[in-house]
């Protein structure tokens, strides 16, 4: 049984804080109340939410389940489905749960964690490979036209490609800026993680591309999403602190790296850049503490955007999670 596409509307109506079928129904209203109590039925039996009394009960979302549920592509490309907008519940619920229990909420059992292990330090060939790699692919998901070729002759080289505009250069070359960044502060990214690194990391990735630094103080939209990212930038901010505590407080560097490629892009803490801006902080911790990083290079733009959209609007943390063992799970 998966979710179709009654019960993800259904489902997405509870992750709002619509806890009753009569409130479901408010929403719903092409949809008959029975229709609805099938779908919470079906929701409870997939095990995505719990159900609570027997004469009107009320329904809430079992986070360790939802986060491991595979949302099928059919149901994000879907325009009709309900809007949602940030889950204060599951930054609480990411708070407090035991670091092992996340763990197997999302099938990251130890020992392939202990199997990723480490390579020792990093050397110089390692590193330029990596910069390279992800400067070119962190790029081309956000649409840059340089090849990996064109990428490699400007960045060892310093050969800029003719055909490419001068924004596209300017963003290859924030990419090597913000890893040198990295590589030479190793101290802030291997245990606390501060909205001051975050905040320059943005900084150097956006550097002379049009993007303002700094906290967000405007209304955006994600493109092809119903999610509404934060409008207040104090709850923003101090969202983005509650994040960044729950990253700090994770051991695992696998698991924090995951998180940190979710949850920065989830906040929109910044105008633009925030999912590059999680990418790198994502190998920060990574670097500082396996001694790798990771590219995405075989991922296409379209399996990117529709992983980031099960976790925005359905809080599904599964493609994200298989996109990132999949590259740490290749040799070096």
């Amino acid at each position: 049984m998966a979710l179709n596409k009654s019960s993800s509307y259904v489902l997405l109506n509870i992750l709002a804080g619509r806890n009753t079928a009569a409130m479901i129904s408010e929403y719903m209203t092409n949809i008959d109340i029975r229709s609805i109590q099938r779908s919470l039925t079906r929701l409870v039996e997939l095990g995505v939410i719990k159900r609570n009394g027997i004469n009107n009960p009320t329904y809430n979302i079992a986070y360790s389940k939802l986060i491991s549920t595979e949302i099928p592509d059919k149901l994000i490309i879907n325009e009709d489905r309900p809007e949602s907008s940030l889950n204060f519940d599951l930054i609480d619920w990411l708070k407090s749960i035991p670091e092992s229990e996340l763990e197997f909420a999302l099938g990251l059992d130890k020992m392939i964690l202990d199997s990723i292990g480490t390579s020792g330090k990093m050397t110089a060939k390692d590193l330029e490979y990596l910069t390279v790699e992800l400067s070119w692919k962190s790029s081309a998901l956000e649409g840059n036209t340089y090849t990996l070729l064109d990428t490699q002759l400007l960045l060892l080289e310093g050969i800029k490609a003719k055909d490419k505009t001068e924004f596209e250069t300017q963003m290859i070359l924030n990419h090597k800026n913000a890893i040198s960044f990295i590589v030479e502060n190793s101290d802030l990214f291997k245990k606390d993680i501060k909205y001051s690194t975050l905040e320059e990391l943005h900084r150097i990735i956006s550097h002379n591309l049009g993007i303002d630094s700094g906290l967000r103080k405007k209304i955006i939209r994600i493109s092809a999403s119903n999610y509404q990212p934060l409008s207040n930038p104090h709850q923003l901010r101090e969202c983005a602190d509650s994040v960044l505590g729950i990253i700090s407080n994770i051991n695992s560097p696998v698991l924090r790296s995951l998180l940190a490629l979710a949850l920065i892009p989830y906040l929109q803490t910044f105008e633009d850049g925030n999912k590059r801006t999680g990418r790198m902080l994502a190998n920060g911790i990574l670097i500082h503490s396996i001694s790798r990083g990771f590219s995405l290079r075989r991922l296409t733009a379209r399996q990117l955007a529709l992983a980031y959209l099960s976790f925005y609007e359905f809080n599904s943390l599964k493609a994200l999670s298989d996109l990132l063992a999949a590259e740490l799970s290749k040799p070096v």
